[in-house]
């Protein structure tokens, strides 16, 4: 969910809100396109009213009503205390007023408290929609809708379009969506000079439906789509299975009752009189005795139009209920009030729909401490979407984190525990797990071995279904036919009504409560039992317009190009093996020959590369004019602290930095740049050669640019940062910088291996992070990837992107050191920097520093059991002289202190770390110990006592 303010931080898109007395000072805050990011701060909202008309308000003239966008499984804050504990919503009831119309369109009453389940939307299914064929489950990606207008002189056109339209509604020609032109008419002809009409009768035609599941195939995508449904399907050959998150009711919708509330007065052919004699409407009218009292519930559409009052509503009990999803799409028309139609003496079956003026929403919310709350008011809670990797809630399952790493760099191999968590300490970040005993068959009841509080550092979510998921049941298949999808849609066509009464919802539910490690269910037939995790798949969820990108090769072709598809396995990344394989494909040859052409011309450098870095020993410093310019960062590194992970006054008692001074006396005899014969096997581009790199000409400029790049590295570099290149393939570095002081990645060790494009210095480099798996950064991925604007791998403007004229490698790599291992790390995910000091941020920053503290100690780990190859010795010298002070840290922190924090305040710097980084830490430590001790790390005696290693450890 975006937030769209400043001023008001606690209004959100969808959020119904009023600014004024009266339902026609209501709204729906809804996405305003001229915004290109909605999730930036705005001073003025944009607002839907119950007539369709927008208008544009200020933050502090509007105020939350009511929040009926909650859904089960959404995660929300309390609106009054954002920085405290979060929770999941398990259930939701909402109750709509109503506002009636006649004949006119003019509002006649409205209806309070009305439960959503007695209502009808004027669309059987809507966008996003999920639906049901048989045992297919699928959700809508497009719709087609058939719209009847009826013109003065009684002719009658259909239009098919995907616009919403509601019967009684005025449409003229002008509109885009009304081309009576090339509608198909029904009665009379078209006429030019017929521009206005009323809808009468509105039908859904078609819809396009992409299958995401079934009850025999799952959710694997491949078996779905081999044997499911054609996509395009009538939809009185689908059942609607209501999804929590997109059936909610919105102002201005439009409906109607399942069952009639009262009786009608019919002509003689029992057609209900649209239209009626001025002499009858001033008579109803003088009838009409609305109620004085209610005065402030009055629908006020035109000034003239009559006093409405509200009506009873009709007490009504559906089994089985079933919501109508609908997205927040609306068509503006010229002219949004309603107004008189001329009188048209026709008399047509004509219902006329309506109108949602109002929602009151109230949720049951499960906290992170284990309470559950029933009817909270909606407007009291905030989505919570911005979260850390370490937030849990109740119910959930959670297995061991990779806490422990042998002497070799690989895991223990030791069988993970699997646990359901009881509650969760938001300020301690500690977790009270049920540990389940180990199971002997898949599947069976697992008995709780035993309870135990422990770091939320130290777990990870075991994936499971939860609250509000969509589930599919498992069903073995009685056909080997598709799963027995062809019986079912063989008799649709025949007996569609029976078959939309009659179809199965046995199988396809969603998540409402999770009793003791298992999950209960209800059932799109209104059923509810209680199954075990492995009995059902979650469905997802993600947007429909998501799914839609997907659909063009499904729907258009029914098979891929087979040579297109073959390149699939030819990931740069992750080549394919050819060894063992006779070679029969004539590009494969091909480009295999251009890849020894490049590999050739990279050599043919040789003697150039060797006179360069004669030239780089023996050189003076380059002018001034080719240093970086100002705009590229400093290094964060303090010289007079080594990398020590704190500020001194951070450190209690200051034990971390005690004789650091001494250590940083013994300078490394490791050159910061140097130029290597032979590229290391393990370099992440060593088998992506360019194959644009031909051509002598091309090829002596573009080595001529790498040259002078090479020069501002070996001169420039900063003390903490450590580069090497390659005579035999000038197109690759390998960098390694240490983390600077201050930071939750100081003493650590941070390897990069780089890749010159053929274009350069017209493209930027491509960047690889050795991340061993962990994600300790927004923009460090664990595949490698490195998002960043220099690098165009994300979105900038201005000195913030790659320049072919000022940008270098210098840039790059002070930029990776110091713009994004940087002291709060939290802030770096797009949009968070609006974050910085609000309640939101604060909850989240110190968590996320201190579990990229934690990620970095076990990259130290990883980085001394494997270091990239030409660094082996420059890993055990760094940590030869720096173990003892990363162990000091760690102890430091188990007696007080917080990451180091450039932006916090005086009252923030003097809290301590949290009780889940000390539990974490507790367990870090002997394995750190042990590392530092085989490489001999310096001054490690006084640890080994304290944590009293065994030799065997």
């Amino acid at each position: 969910m975006d937030v769209v303010a400043v001023a008001s931080p606690s209004i959100y898109l969808q959020d119904l809100v009023s600014f004024g007395r009266g339902f026609l000072r209501q709204g729906t805050v809804i996405k305003d396109a001229t915004v290109e990011n909605s999730s930036l701060p705005v001073d003025t909202f944009r607002i839907l009213l119950i007539d369709n008309s927008v208008v544009y308000k200020n933050a502090g003239d509007i105020r939350v009503l009511d929040r009926n966008h909650l859904h089960p499984g959404q995660v929300v804050g309390s609106a009054s205390d954002i920085a405290g504990q979060i929770g999941v919503v398990t259930g939701v009831t909402t109750l709509l007023v109503l506002a009636e119309h006649d004949n006119r369109g003019m509002a006649t009453g409205v209806i309070k408290g009305v439960c959503p389940s007695s209502l009808r939307r004027i669309s059987s299914l809507s966008l996003g929609d999920f639906v049901v064929s048989g045992p297919w489950l699928g959700r809508v990606v497009e719709v087609s809708v058939d719209v009847d207008v009826l013109f003065d002189d009684g002719a009658v056109c259909r239009q098919q379009i995907n616009c919403d339209f509601y019967p009684g509604q005025s449409v003229k020609k002008e509109n885009s969506c009304s081309l009576f032109k090339a509608a198909r008419w029904l009665n009379g002809y078209w006429n030019p000079d017929r521009d206005r009409g009323t809808i009468i009768k509105v039908e859904m035609s078609g819809v396009l439906v992409y299958w995401i599941a079934s009850m025999h195939c799952g959710t694997d995508r491949e078996l779905v789509e081999a044997s499911a449904p054609p996509a395009y399907q009538h939809p009185d050959e689908l059942t609607l299975f209501c999804a929590a998150s997109s059936c909610s009711w919105w102002v201005s919708d439009q409906c109607f009752f399942r069952e009639p509330r009262s009786a009608k007065t019919d002509d003689d052919n029992g057609n209900v009189a649209i239209a009626h004699d001025q002499e009858e409407e001033e008579e109803e009218d003088d009838d009409d005795d609305p109620c004085s009292e209610n005065n402030e519930d009055v629908i006020d559409f035109d000034q003239d139009a009559p006093s409405a009052h509200d009506v009873p509503p009709t007490p009504t009990k559906q089994n089985g209920v079933i919501f109508y999803g609908k997205q927040l799409r609306k068509v503006f028309f010229e002219g949004h009030r309603r107004e008189r139609r001329p009188q048209v003496r026709k008399h047509v079956e004509l219902e006329f729909p309506m109108t949602v003026v109002s929602t009151n929403t109230s949720v049951d919310v499960l906290w992170q401490d284990g309470t559950l709350q029933h009817g909270v008011p909606s407007a009291s809670l905030v989505p919570f979407d911005v979260m850390n990797e370490q937030e849990f809630f109740p119910g959930e399952h959670v297995v061991e984190n990779d806490t422990a790493v042998g002497t070799n760099g690989d895991k223990d191999g030791t069988t993970k525990r699997v646990g359901i968590v009881r509650s969760l300490d938001c300020k301690d970040q500690t977790v009270c797990v049920s540990w389940l005993k180990a199971g002997i068959c898949p599947g069976e009841a697992r008995e709780v071995e035993c309870i135990e509080t422990i770091s939320a550092y130290d777990l990870k979510l075991n994936y499971s279904p939860y609250y509000g998921d969509i589930v599919v049941r498992l069903v073995r298949s009685e056909s080997t036919n598709n799963g027995g999808a062809s019986v079912a849609l063989d008799g649709k066509k025949k007996k569609k009504k029976k078959i939309a009464a009659d179809v199965d919802l046995s199988w396809v539910g969603h998540v409402v409560n999770l009793p003791d490690g298992h999950v209960q269910v209800k059932w799109g037939d209104g059923s509810m039992s209680t199954v075990s995790p492995h009995e059902i798949v979650v469905v997802n969820e993600g947007h429909y317009m998501e799914l839609t990108n997907e659909m063009g090769d499904w729907v258009e072709a029914d098979g891929l190009d087979e040579e297109a598809t073959s390149t699939d396995n030819n990931d740069p990344h992750n080549p394919a093996n050819y060894s063992d394989v006779e070679n029969e494909d004539p590009a494969a040859t091909t480009t295999s020959i251009l890849g020894f052409v490049v590999r050739s011309l990279l050599q043919l450098t040789g003697d150039m590369v060797a006179r360069g870095k004669r030239y780089l020993t023996n050189r003076q410093p380059p002018p001034s004019s080719l240093l970086p310019s100002s705009e590229v960062p400093a290094p964060t590194n303090d010289d007079n602290n080594c990398g020590a992970p704190f500020q001194k006054n951070d450190i209690i008692g200051g034990e971390a930095t005690e004789n650091v001074a001494a250590a940083c006396d013994k300078s490394f005899s490791f050159p910061r740049f140097d130029v290597l014969q032979i590229t290391p096997e393990d370099h992440h581009y060593l088998d992506d050669a360019d194959q644009e790199m031909q051509g002598g000409s091309h090829g002596k400029n573009w080595a001529k640019a790498v040259q002078k790049e090479w020069k501002i590295l070996e001169n420039d570099l900063p003390e903490t940062i450590y580069t090497r290149v390659f005579e035999d393939r000038m197109d690759l570095l390998r960098v390694v910088m240490v983390g600077a002081s201050g930071t939750p990645y100081h003493h650590g060790l941070f390897f990069f291996d780089l890749q010159l494009p053929s274009s350069y210095p017209a493209e930027p480099p491509q960047v690889y992070y050795h991340s061993y798996g962990l994600r300790l950064n927004p923009n460090l991925y664990e595949s490698g990837t490195v998002c960043l604007s220099l690098l165009n791998t994300f979105n900038g403007e201005g000195t913030e992107l790659w320049s072919s004229v000022t940008s270098s490698l210098l840039q790059v790599v002070v930029s990776i050191q110091g713009l994004v291992l940087n002291d709060q790390p939290y802030y770096n995910e797009a949009g968070y920097e609006t974050l910085v000091g609000k309640p939101e941020g604060r909850r989240n920053a110190l968590p996320y520093s201190e579990n990229a503290y934690i990620l970095s100690l076990r990259t130290i780990l990883h980085v001394l059991h494997r270091p990239p190859q030409g660094f082996e010795e420059f890993v055990k010298d760094h940590f030869r002289r720096q173990g003892r002070f990363v162990l000091m840290t760690c102890n430091a922190c188990l007696r007080g202190c917080v990451v180091g924090d450039a932006h916090a305040t005086e009252a923030i710097r003097e809290q301590q770390c949290s009780a889940g980084l000390k539990l974490a830490l507790a367990n870090m430590l002997p394995s750190l110990l042990a590392a530092f001790i085989e490489i001999g790390a310096e001054g490690c005696e006084e640890f080994q006592k304290s944590y009293a290693l065994s030799p065997a450890h």
